[in-house]
């Protein structure tokens, strides 16, 4: 059913090919007209460069706290760069630099050409800061000779003219120009006349960045695509170029500047650490004249040393105070029976030799007093030397022992001083460790600053862009704009659309039967064929026409077809009907008489249309006697109403006869059923033409006699509305085997199929 819809809806439009194809090939012109004379060819300009700093530079970057002096230039990233690059100012450079604001054209038939480059002879400088200056004027240059040329131009309603010569200075109403011929222009004789126009920077410039794209190529590179849409290929690729050239330019010499800029403050910095740490270094040495240090450390350990020294000595001082101690105790104790101890301890020499002098007197006494009485005089005068000795003993140990007590007095002293010498030296450590760090750090920023400010000085002596042109502007070899494929395209298109809307608007509104899908599709009636128009009304000679006809042939393939639908062995009474007045149904039934009568069938055909009769008249035969005779007058035979046709073999007629007025009261006559039996009786076809139904019902009266019935719709003349009155005529069966037959078709390939 989808495969049938296609092919129907096909040769549905089919019939309009010609009005088809007209409007493609209008379309198709005016496509190849806009194309050619209307539309502004562009072209798309692509370049490519890397942005080498955007993650580091070359350097002290490893020392990432020094970013914060300042003194490194941090990285950019490519959302700034691409600011950067569709900038105003970077733009309005560009314009300015290379006066892409005076554009070139050439006058053509129908449309100017701008030209640019090699293209244009001269060169014009303007000036801009003239308050004359008319932005968007055409002024026209007339080449004259190799020394002159004229202006043109119409200013103010005026038309001006002016003779100059080539480099003069021009001082006009609608401006300031210098114009000068260039060197390689030698043909001026041949030199095509040409105007100029100065446009506005700030409309160039928004032209131009809307027309300009920069994105990056990949998401984690440092590489940009740049895009440029342009009326010129080399106009475009020069303008995408000065760009990235101006960017570059505008890159090094703000390095330059920062560079500058670093070394002028390095330079400032340097001089003030050095004063500060020459401070530092004072501030050393003062600290250690103070303190009377020289190392800390060595210092230290010789103060430790001292103070042990003199404790040690003190220690020994206090072990001869306590021997001396205890002899002074033992005589004061003691009787002069015992000796003295400890003298070799003694560190006093006279001291030791008194007490061994005292030791040997004591001896002598000792053994003479073994044999001498206490009277003896030798004995007397040894005791009293012992007592002179012992007084003197004991008036040098308290003299020793003050000396001592005295020395190791001031021996504690040097220690304790020395102590708190050494007590002091984390303070003086930590104090020096203080200054020493300032020191440290300060020379750490001098060297750094040194170092900084000569790789600013090579930076500045070989001066290179952190941007590299990766791929230099090119255009496209076709253009972006118009594509023509695209236009091209939709011109068919269109050219299709038009019409095709045409033809469905007029269907739309057209509620006329137009094609045989208005049938199928629409009704669920038997479709026995279609009937195509012929150039000759009424009756169709067959003997006359055989095989030139293409209608005369429908009508032979109708006879296949009504075997084919039969639902009655025989299918012997065919009624034929139609709608509405003026569908063809006499005209069908008449030549299918004829065409069945050829064909070796007995057929008679009956006009029971007995209101408005037309079928004898297009046989040229008379109406009368006919089918009312037949019923009023009771003793008319049917032999008597019927005609035989005088060239036409096997072909009899039956006319409608009188005209009555009462012709519902006719149609019920039993005198009807006995025609009729009698007729089957005696041929083999019966063909009744009735009045249109959608007017009157007479047609219905015939139903208890008919085998089929052939229900007439013609083209374009058939409403829509009445294929509602035959599918009801169907579905209640109020005309038996009802058949829908299509007339008036044109002729075309498909003419004479079978479409049952």
């Amino acid at each position: 059913m989808e495969q049938w819809n296609i092919r129907s809806l096909f040769s549905k439009y089919s019939r309009y090919w010609s009005f088809f194809t007209i409007c493609i090939m209008l379309a198709v012109v005016t496509v190849f007209m806009y194309i050619r004379y209307w539309s502004q060819t562009e072209y798309e300009i692509q370049g490519k460069i890397l942005i080498k700093n955007t993650e580091s530079r070359q350097g002290f970057v490893e020392n990432n706290n020094f970013g914060k002096f300042g003194l490194v230039k941090t990285a950019n990233s490519l959302e700034d760069e691409i600011g950067i690059l569709t900038s105003t100012g970077v733009m309005e450079e560009v314009i300015t630099k290379n006066t892409f604001n005076i554009t070139y054209y050439k006058e053509g038939k129908i449309r100017d050409i701008e030209i640019y480059g090699e293209d244009v002879p001269v060169r014009i400088l303007v000036d801009e800061t003239s308050d004359s200056l008319a932005y968007g004027l055409q002024i026209s240059v007339n080449f004259l000779d190799s020394e002159t040329f004229e202006l043109n131009t119409d200013y103010n309603d005026k038309k001006l003219y002016s003779k100059h010569d080539f480099g003069e200075l021009i001082t006009l109403p609608y401006g300031t120009f210098t114009i000068v011929l260039k060197n390689e222009v030698t043909d001026i004789d041949n030199l095509e006349p040409l105007y100029f126009v100065v446009g506005k920077k700030k409309d160039l410039i928004t032209n131009f960045l809307q027309n300009l794209s920069v994105h990056p190529d990949n998401e984690t590179g440092s590489l940009l695509n740049i895009n440029f849409i342009a009326g010129h290929q080399k106009k475009g690729e020069d303008i995408l170029l000065g760009l990235v050239e101006t960017y570059i330019d505008k890159t090094i010499k703000y390095e330059n500047e920062l560079a500058e800029n670093t070394i002028k403050m390095i330079d400032e910095r340097l001089k003030l650490l050095s004063g500060e740490i020459e401070d530092v270094e004072t501030s050393v040495a003062d600290f250690k004249s103070e303190n009377v240090v020289t190392d800390v450390a060595r210092n230290a350990d010789s103060y430790i040393q001292q103070s042990n020294e003199y404790k040690k000595q003190v220690a020994e001082y206090q072990t001869q105070i306590k021997v001396l101690d205890n002899i002074e105790t033992s005589l004061l104790s003691r009787t002069t029976e015992s000796t003295i101890g400890g003298s070799f301890s003694i560190n006093n020499s006279s001291l030791t030799s008194l007490i061994n002098n005292y030791n040997t007197t004591l001896l002598e006494r000792n053994q003479l007093s073994q044999s001498a009485v206490t009277s003896n005089p030798v004995l007397v005068n040894l005791n009293d030397k012992l007592n002179n000795l012992r007084e003197s003993i004991l008036q040098n140990i308290r003299s020793v022992k003050n000396g001592y007590s005295i020395a190791r007095q001031n021996l504690l002293s040097n220690a304790n001083r020395y102590d708190a010498r050494i007590a002091r030296v984390p303070g003086m450590e930590k104090k020096l460790l203080e200054i020493s760090r300032d020191k440290s750090t300060k020379e750490g920023l001098y060297l750094f600053l040194l170092q900084k400010r000569e790789e600013e000085v090579l930076s500045l002596a070989t001066p290179v862009s952190s941007t590299r042109i990766v791929s230099y502007p090119q255009a496209g070899k076709f253009p972006i704009s118009p594509n023509k494929k695209i236009l091209y395209l939709t011109g068919v298109l269109f050219g299709l659309l038009v019409p095709f809307s045409m033809v469905f608007v007029k269907d739309a509104w057209d509620n006329k039967v137009t094609s045989v899908e208005d049938l199928t599709t629409s009704l669920s009636v038997p479709f026995l064929g279609e009937i195509s128009r012929s150039k000759k009304k009424g009756i169709l000679l067959h003997n006359e026409s055989r095989g030139t006809s293409p209608t005369t042939e429908l009508f032979q393939l109708l006879h296949f077809n009504l075997d084919y639908l039969k639902k009655t062995e025989k299918n012997q009474t065919l009624l034929v009907t139609s709608t509405v007045k003026g569908e063809g149904k006499t005209f069908i039934a008449s030549n299918l008489a004829v065409t069945l009568a050829s064909l070796g069938e007995k057929v008679i055909l009956i006009a029971f249309d007995l209101r408005e009769p037309q079928l004898m008249a297009d046989f040229n035969m008379d109406n009368s006697p006919g089918v009312s005779d037949f019923i009023i007058k009771k003793g008319l035979t049917s032999n008597i109403i019927i005609q035989k046709h005088p060239s036409i073999e096997n072909l009899s007629l039956i006319g409608s006869g009188v005209v009555n007025s009462n012709i519902g009261r006719l149609m019920l006559s039993k005198r009807i059923d006995g025609l009729l039996k009698n007729l089957k009786e005696n041929y083999d076809r019966i063909i009744i033409d009735t009045p249109p139904i959608g007017l009157v019902s007479d047609a219905f009266a015939l139903n208890k006699f008919i085998d089929s019935t052939i229900y007439v719709v013609r083209k374009d003349v058939t409403n829509k509305e009445h294929l509602k009155t035959i599918e009801t005529v169907y579905k209640n069966e109020k005309l038996k085997n009802t058949m829908v037959l299509l007339n008036d078709t044109k002729e075309g390939p498909s003419y004479g199929h079978d479409h049952s």
